[in-house]
């Protein structure tokens, strides 16, 4: 809560109270006033103001007495607390700083001194306020962070404890949020974070707090919100995801959120860490429910006899690791299967004959020198294998050229990545790499297709493969141009580094050549070796 006063003044003379108000306002300074220190702790306590100019001499309660309650409370123990007397002594100076005032003034009071003292208070509180907000805060969202959640979730049960008012938790998980992590990278993921906190803000009331309570989890605590209040906030959270997310370099993925809603008058919820549990336990019911809905703690209760009553969990663990097993395996076949297409598809071609055996083998070897998770360097390996089928649909004529395309030409060879994505669109074990695949000619500088993304907008899966890509076809032959060298293809590649390139993918493509000079270099002879193989004979004379 930002104060609406930068200054309070506590003081029982009238008189004195018009000087320090008229002093205020000829420096620009919004204040309240209280004419003893008991009226005037309770305006600090309702408005929070930045600095207090308060009389040590006062009746029913003095200056001392007031700043040793106003230190004891946590609330509002950092506001700055100038003393004022008429007392110009050194040991009363001594006593209001020792008791906790922050500066010391006598009376009467120097407008030029009291303007430099009020700065200095503006400025330490401005400066705590900022080390308070960081420490309760998360650092991307702007939203609370876990720990103060759990602060707050603390405060509103023993209020709903003792006063018997409603409270609802609301717990929200990010759908298979990783796979954007690993598809468009990190920076994406984090604007998305920043989206789906806009929203939350923009879906609750200002009496909720709301707290990004884990990576892609975020938490609301909902005072004097009854269970089904909660839950049909929970569904407006919902669909707003679903319909107002707007992060541009997603394009056509939708982002969708499971919740789940628990209220505190639930009777298996003795404790804030159970009503915790009992939300995290709902929220589950929505993932296994197919994810992107609200569930409530009464469907925990109702699945859960359901569920088992029916299902032996040993086995279903089991059943579910086998799975998990075959559906790597069935991806690796599938995998399989279409290299081997797309190489007999190459072999009509002498001159891109293991290319894609090529772009994915240095692919490879670049995603996991720059640290990419292991899913990332297989997505990447996988879409070096595929990036090329959509050449099924050019006409030899284009794809043999020996010269120039011209600019139809180019118009349809661009047309690959989306032919290669239409392909495959259909089996979502490639999820991860159909976005790389689609983005695969995209430039750095925003100047490449089909979307124009830029920069870090465009997938790290895809700026790996353009880079793999644009080596392996310098080093190897084609039949508009012969090949060149590995130092000639990385001059060329860092000419174009920040402009057509990610500098970055260049950088760790030229650490790696030089560390595997050769070995690339045999791998470069021997594909070219073999594309000779399928050089057709010059047509005999006329």
């Amino acid at each position: 809560m930002t104060p609406a006063y930068d200054v309070c003044i506590i003081d029982d003379d009238p008189v004195q109270r018009r000087l320090l108000a008229g002093c205020l306002k000829r420096l620009g300074f919004t204040w309240i006033e209280a004419p003893d220190g008991k009226s005037g702790l309770d305006l600090i306590l309702q408005h929070r103001p930045k600095v207090v100019l308060c009389d040590w001499s006062m009746p029913t309660m003095d200056g001392p007495a007031l700043l040793k309650l106003l230190r004891e409370d946590p609330n509002i123990a950092t506001t700055y607390f100038i003393m004022v007397t008429s007392h110009d002594t050194p040991t009363r100076e001594y006593e209001a700083l020792e008791a906790g005032a922050d500066d010391y003034l006598t009376k009467p009071v120097n407008l030029r001194e009291l303007a430099a003292r009020l700065r200095v208070g503006m400025r330490v509180w401005k400066m705590q306020h900022r080390l308070q907000q960081a420490a309760i805060t998360d650092g991307l969202t702007g939203l609370y962070n876990h720990d103060h959640l759990n602060h707050i979730l603390e405060t509103e049960w023993k209020r709903t404890r003792r006063y018997g008012s409603p409270m609802s938790l609301i717990m929200m998980d990010l759908d298979f949020f990783k796979a954007v992590n690993d598809t468009y990278g990190h920076l994406v993921g984090n604007s998305v974070l920043e989206e789906v906190a806009a929203i939350l803000r923009n879906s609750s009331r200002e009496v909720d707090a709301i707290a990004r309570f884990g990576g892609d989890e975020f938490a609301i605590v909902a005072p004097e919100a009854p269970l089904d209040n909660a839950a049909a906030m929970a569904e407006r959270i919902r669909l707003s995801i679903c319909d107002l997310l707007n992060v541009e370099a997603l394009h056509d993925h939708v982002v969708t959120a499971s919740i789940g809603v628990a209220g505190a008058d639930d009777p298996r919820a003795h404790s804030p860490a159970e009503l915790v549990e009992l939300a995290d336990r709902a929220l589950y019911v929505s993932k296994r429910r197919g994810r992107n809905q609200v569930s409530t703690a009464l469907d925990v209760e109702d699945e859960d006899e359901q569920v088992s009553a029916v299902i032996q969990t040993e086995e279903v663990e089991a059943l579910r690791k086998r799975v998990a097993v075959l559906s790597v395996q069935t991806k690796k076949v599938y995998i399989q299967s279409i290299a081997a297409l797309v190489q007999a598809l190459e072999e009509k071609d002498p001159y891109t004959a293991k290319h894609s055996l090529n772009v994915s083998y240095y692919a490879e070897q670049i995603a996991r020198q720059m640290g990419c998770s292991e899913f990332l360097v297989v997505s990447v390996r996988n879409s070096g294998l595929l990036h090329d089928i959509g050449k099924v649909g050019i006409p030899d004529r284009i794809l043999m050229k020996p010269t120039h395309l011209n600019e139809l030409e180019q118009t349809v060879m661009q047309q690959v990545p989306l032919i290669s994505t239409r392909i495959i669109d259909h089996l979502h074990i490639l999820e991860s790499e159909l976005q790389i695949i689609r983005h695969q000619w995209e430039h750095f500088n925003g100047r490449g297709y089909p979307a124009g993304l830029q920069g870090e907008q465009i997938p790290i899966g895809s700026r790996i493969l353009l880079a793999a890509d644009a080596f392996d076809a310098m080093t190897t032959d084609r039949v508009y141009r012969k090949r060149v060298s590995i130092d000639e293809a990385l001059t060329e590649l860092q000419r174009f580094s920040g402009t057509q390139f990610d500098p970055r993918a260049v950088h760790t493509l030229r650490q790696l050549a030089a560390q595997n000079r050769r070995t690339w270099q045999t791998r470069i002879d021997e594909t070219v070796a073999s594309a000779q193989l399928f050089v057709p004979s010059a047509a005999p004379a006329e």
